[in-house]
């Protein structure tokens, strides 16, 4: 069954709600489904509702299922890279699980973001999470940050694990992952240029800790992509299973 975003939308059995422009054009034009026609939506909230498509782009909930928040929660910090490299990490990392994206220009940043084009990117990158969360069912919708500094996002982001991604860390991955399940799991990623030896001193006074993945130097829209992978495998669902 086909699935759709529907936002700030109350999911209730039996209700019948108008659908917002963008998705009844896609629905009518692009898919030509027709009244009658059943379609998953979700809210990003981990609700699901079974539909029916009625006359005059209306929709009738049918059916609600609610999917629990993950058990761990998995926050890549981005140093910006490039555009297209980044707007594939916004959509394999939504994919393989990724709940939150922090997204800072960092020393070594290539791409600097203009305040003039902020809004518009901003907008284009949640689309982009928006549509990898539609094709791959994250019905959680990940959740995305601007930040202005390195040292603004040391400070603020929570999480009782912080692991720094450094090609200079002797220290192995495996060698500072707990046995329990951690609540949230922050790890900073570098830029093309990789991350200075000043940031890695500021994120090991913050509580990260520098590892490494292994002798391989991994390109940025590689490595956040690894490690998510591997915390997802250990402590998320990506061994669990499909959905219910």
């Amino acid at each position: 069954m086909r699935c759709f975003y529907l936002p700030e939308v109350e999911f209730r059995c039996g209700s019948v709600v108008a659908l917002p422009i963008e998705l009844k054009r896609h629905l009518q034009t692009v898919l030509r489904l027709q009244p009658g026609a059943e379609i998953q939506l979700f809210n990003g909230c981990g609700q699901v509702a079974r539909s029916v498509l009625k006359e005059n782009s209306r929709v009738e909930f049918l059916e609600i299922v609610d999917y629990p928040a993950p058990p761990c929660s998995l926050i890549l910090i981005q140093g910006l890279p490039k555009g297209d490299k980044l707007e594939l990490i916004l959509q394999k990392g939504t994919e393989v699980g990724v709940n939150e994206f922090c997204l800072l220009p960092m020393a070594r940043s290539v791409s600097q973001l203009k305040s003039s084009r902020k809004e518009k990117r901003l907008e284009r990158w949640q689309k982009i999470i928006q549509e990898a969360a539609r094709q791959c069912r994250q019905y959680h919708l990940p959740t995305l940050t601007l930040e202005s500094s390195f040292n603004t996002v040391l400070s603020t982001v929570d999480a009782d694990l912080k692991l720094l991604l450094w090609e200079d860390s002797a220290e192995p991955l495996a060698t500072v992952l707990p046995q329990t399940v951690p609540q949230r799991v922050a790890v900073v990623v570098g830029p093309e240029g990789g991350i200075t030896a000043q940031e890695a001193a500021a994120a090991s006074a913050a509580g990260y800790r520098p590892v490494s993945l292994g002798p391989r130097i991994l390109r940025t829209e590689t490595a956040g992509l690894a490690i998510m992978t591997i915390l997802q495998y250990l402590y998320g669902d990506l061994a669990a299973g499909q959905h219910g």
